[in-house]
């Protein structure tokens, strides 16, 4: 079944062994419908649109409390993030490696993912809980460190009364010490340039010295946004202290600044260094068109399917497509196939998951090279998640001329020189 005609109402429980909350910062934010009330009780406090809020830090916890609810009803959380996903705490909650691989977690036999920091495309699931004969309901949830800094709004809906509210919380980068380098030093380099930065589908070289001799090297990454992912392994460093492992930024990684952090297991050597991710130009060429048809003007809240129409390529070529997000990465759409006019359409939808801003849609030709660009603006949608969402990822094609709907990947030009840090593959050309 295509993908927005198989959400329907689902209610889920999700219990969480969490550490004990910290601290008793409360702020509530004026409900979105009249008698609705929401309080979030954080480790210390922040600011979100010149407001006092409630604010904690990755690796801690917050609770939240809603009150003047039906007694008894079942209420919705959900949590807004700094660039406007919205998703639920089922997900939230936990990290997998990667979302795009098998999940670790199945709830009723369907798998669940959490947030990876990079993709970050797991099902969505409802978090929904009933509240007390008071009409009240709270719980603690934590933030983890796929959380990136900036100000969130949690909502609160009541199924039965329709009653809902809002209030803002703020995550904060950890401030204290510098940690110990020792003599430890890091250097991140593109391999072939040998600056510390490169277009996305660059080869990385990370090399460590000074640490102690055989130790274990645990390694870090923070996005741009301040998500943190684990490197796939830790390396062992020499006898005499170093290391040297490759990385790859491939398309679904966002543009921006990266830190690198290394970290001696025995020694507590702590250092890091700094790598600036750009992305890849797509020169125009040729005379093929591309518009969003619908809607328009092209612009839509979050659950939106746009039609995108292209027309004056040559007859039957492959046409592939990707979109860019507004934070750079890109996400590979099914190449599609041009009629005997040159032409074809599909439609894509855009969910919950995906951040709000402006996207580029671009199709290139397989035997024309025409290669062109079109702009659509996505907005906020409902800030509600009531429905699960199916594990696919989004971008996801609804329709086409083609009738091809899988997501193949991010389109050759976006991908790296090899497959795996672990297992280099070669491309054949």
């Amino acid at each position: 079944m295509q993908l927005n005609r198989i959400r329907r109402l689902f209610a889920v429980g999700f219990a969480l062994a969490l550490a004990s909350l910290l601290g008793a910062f409360a702020y509530q934010s004026t409900a979105v419908n009249a008698g609705g009330l929401l309080f979030v009780y954080g480790s210390t406090t922040g600011s979100c649109g010149g407001q006092q809020v409630g604010a904690g830090f990755q690796d801690s916890n917050f609770t939240i409390e809603a009150q003047q609810f039906w007694p008894g009803e079942p209420v919705t959380i959900s949590f807004t993030f700094p660039d406007g996903r919205v998703l639920s705490p089922v997900v939230t909650s936990f990290a997998d490696n990667n979302s795009l691989q098998p999940a670790q977690f199945l709830l009723n036999g369907v798998a669940l993912n959490g947030l990876d920091g990079v993709i970050d495309m797991p099902a969505n699931f409802p978090w929904v809980q009933s509240t007390s004969v008071g009409g009240d309901y709270a719980f603690p949830f934590p933030v983890t460190n796929k959380w990136p800094y900036g100000c969130y709004t949690f909502t609160a809906h009541g199924g039965w009364s329709n009653r809902q509210a809002q209030a803002s919380f703020q995550v904060l980068p950890r401030s204290g010490p510098a940690p110990n380098p020792g003599p430890a030093t890091l250097v991140v380099e593109d391999n072939t340039t040998g600056d510390p930065s490169g277009q996305q589908g660059a080869f990385v070289n990370i090399f460590g010295r000074g640490f102690m001799s055989n130790e274990v090297i645990s390694i870090w990454i923070t996005a741009p946004d301040g998500a943190v992912f684990s490197f796939p392994y830790q390396p062992i460093a020499s006898d005499i202290g170093s290391f040297a492992v490759p990385f790859i930024f491939d398309a679904n990684h966002p543009t921006g600044v990266y830190a690198f952090t290394a970290l001696g297991n025995t020694s507590g050597y702590q250092v890091i260094s700094r790598f600036n991710l750009t992305s890849r130009t797509s020169p125009l060429s040729g005379y093929a068109q591309l518009r969003v048809s619908n809607p328009f003007p092209p612009a839509g809240a979050q659950g939106t399917i746009f039609q995108v129409q292209g027309k004056l390529f040559y007859p039957y070529e492959r046409v592939d497509i990707w979109m860019t997000l507004p934070d750079g990465a890109v996400r590979g759409l099914p190449s599609q196939y041009a009629n005997e006019f040159g032409e074809f359409y599909v439609d894509i939808s855009l969910d919950e998951r995906l951040p709000v801003g402006e996207y580029d849609f671009t199709a290139k030709g397989e035997w024309s090279g025409f290669l062109v660009i079109s702009t659509l603006q996505l907005t906020s949608g409902d800030p509600n998640v009531t429905f699960p969402v199916d594990p696919f990822s989004s971008p996801f094609v609804e329709g086409s001329n083609s009738g091809t709907l899988d997501t193949l990947g991010p389109p050759p030009e976006h991908l790296p020189p090899f497959e795996t840090p672990a297992d280099p593959i070669f491309p054949s050309f």
